[in-house]
C-alpha cells in the first residue's frame, strides 16, 4: 500500500490533485496499522509532504488573490491623484516584482516535494525506512 500511495502522490500534480487525496487517506489509515514498523516512516513522509504542499498552495493562492485585487483596485481607483497612471502603476509594479520570488519559491518546493517522494519510493522498494 505504501508504494501505491507514493505512486498516487507522484502523479497528483499532473492529474490535478485527486490522486493525492486518495493517497493521503490511505496514508492516514495505514499509519496506525504500521505503527512500530519501517512502513510508519513512509506514511509519515507522505503525510508531511502532502500537508506542506497543500498549505503552501493555499497560502500562495490567498496571497495572489489579495495582491492582484489590491493592484487592480489601485490601478483603476478614480479618486487617486494622478489617476490612472502613477499610484496604480507603482503598486502594480511592486506586485509584479514579487512574482519571480514566488516562482522561485514554488520551484524549490516542487523539487523538495519530488525529491522527498522519490527518495521515499526508492527506500520503500529496498524495504528501508524513509
Amino acid at each position: 500500500m505504501v508504494l501505491l500511495a507514493y505512486g498516487f502522490l507522484l502523479v497528483a500534480p499532473a492529474i490535478g490533485g485527486l490522486t493525492a487525496l486518495i493517497a493521503i487517506v490511505i496514508a492516514h489509515i495505514r499509519r496506525k496499522h504500521a505503527a512500530g514498523t519501517w512502513l510508519e516512516s513512509h506514511y509519515r513522509n507522505q503525510i508531511r509532504a502532502f500537508w506542506t504542499m497543500l498549505a503552501y498552495a493555499l497560502a500562495v493562492t490567498a496571497f495572489m488573490t489579495i495582491g492582484a485585487g489590491y493592484s487592480l483596485t489601485a490601478l483603476f481607483w478614480p479618486f487617486s491623484p494622478g489617476w490612472p497612471f502613477w499610484p496604480g502603476a507603482m503598486v502594480g509594479l511592486g506586485w509584479a516584482m514579487v512574482m519571480p520570488l514566488l516562482g522561485l519559491l514554488s520551484l524549490i518546493l516542487v523539487i523538495w516535494y519530488y525529491w522527498r517522494l522519490l527518495s521515499g519510493f526508492v527506500r520503500a522498494l529496498d524495504d528501508r525506512a524513509a
